[in-house]
């Protein structure tokens, strides 16, 4: 009999305490990666939609970390940076998250200028466009449209403002997909808010570099006192509510840690307890002190490595579930990687083996005779 066949044999011969270490450390393990997973999911889908939206820039004030930027009047700012060199266009966005109606979950609402290039990514579904700036309608995403169970020509009503339904998009971003949107004018008069903006888009020329790029930086930071040009990246990565969501995930696996070694610790110390007469028999065998260590260790790493695989994917499964619920349908879009699933298993296995260090040296340190009188 091989080293690992008995080590697993001993963790058959415990079942119920076993299957509990298991349990423990699956727990952990799972509430690590739904959390890690949900935090990525929800800074990515931001990325995605700056990205889908073709802004290579993003004008607000400095400093504004808030899960929305907080809104500033734009009009004197985007005439100003529509002359810098190689900025082909400038667009305010004004972003709220609203509830509409009593029955439905707050939702994104876009408020984007219109005719601006923001629009053009969208692929419409059904219906049509806005016809002017003005006009008292919004466009739902698909995802939109099926939670707040609208199609065409139903209204809605935002802020006391009763709009109709006119069409229906697909966009390559989830959080698109999950927004009403509307025009820049009628958002800021739904929510009070005349000539703000909570960004300002800027699309580069074909031309432009990277330095080019820079430079509009500089020119912002210089001229434009309390505002910052950033990247999508840049912004996402200010956003409270992403450095929230990071932190919870970060203190998450520390606990996750802490409670998966000590109670690897506290089984493994337990067992050793109840098989003291069985380490000294192997010891009067010729066993000698580094074999019974890692047999211990053999075990402890065993039932983090179960606990690991059984927690990523009920971590998985969670995280699908969370993602799908009505209140966080069409906000985030959770991140799975072969290499992150790689890492959480091998921080368990990790738990395993230093859960198991002590009780594996205090094994080692018994005297045959000392064991073999243990009753």
């Amino acid at each position: 009999m091989n080293l690992l066949s008995l080590a697993l044999g001993n963790l058959r011969h415990r079942p119920a305490r076993s299957s509990l270490t298991v349990s423990a450390i699956a727990l952990g393990i799972a509430a690590v990666v739904a959390l890690t997973t949900i935090a990525w999911g929800f800074e990515a889908s931001w990325q995605k939609a700056n990205d889908a939206r073709g802004t290579d820039l993003i004008v607000t004030r400095t400093g504004s970390q808030n899960a929305m930027p907080s809104p500033f009047v734009g009009a004197a700012l985007l005439d100003q940076l529509a002359h810098y060199p190689h900025v082909q266009e400038v667009a305010g966005l004004l972003s709220e998250m609203l509830s509409i109606g009593e029955q439905s979950p707050p939702i994104f609402v876009f408020g984007w200028a219109y005719g601006s290039y923001l629009w053009d990514h969208l692929k419409l579904l059904q219906g049509r466009w806005p016809a002017d700036r003005n006009e008292p309608v919004a466009v739902l995403g698909v995802l939109a449209a099926e939670m707040l169970h609208k199609s065409i020509g139903d209204r809605i009503e935002l802020e006391g403002q009763t709009l109709q339904v006119i069409g229906i998009f697909q966009s390559s971003a989830l959080v698109e997909n999950g927004a009403v949107l509307i025009t820049l004018d009628r958002a800021q008069s739904i929510t009070d808010k005349p000539n703000k903006v909570n960004v300002l888009n800027i699309k580069m020329d074909k031309t432009a570099t990277e330095a080019d790029a820079s430079f509009v930086k500089e020119q912002v930071s210089k001229t434009l006192p309390g505002f910052a040009a950033i990247t999508s990246g840049e912004l996402v990565s200010r956003n409270t509510v992403v450095k929230i969501a990071k932190a919870m995930s970060h203190v998450t696996i520390l606990i996750a840690t802490l409670v998966g070694a000590l109670v690897v610790f506290n089984t493994m110390l337990m067992s050793i307890n109840e098989r003291t007469r069985e380490i000294g028999v192997l010891q009067a065998l010729g066993w000698p002190r580094s074999r019974i260590m890692y047999m211990i260790i053999c075990e402890s790493a065993m039932l983090a490595l179960l606990g690991g695989l059984i927690g990523i994917a009920v971590g998985i499964l969670l995280a699908i579930g969370l993602e799908h619920t009505e209140l966080m349908r069409g906000k985030i879009d959770a991140i799975f990687s072969i290499p992150f699933c790689l890492a959480v298993l091998g921080l368990s296995v990790f738990l395993g083996v230093g859960g198991g260090i002590y009780p594996a040296r205090m094994a080692a340190r018994l005297s045959p005779a000392q064991a073999l009188r243990h009753e």
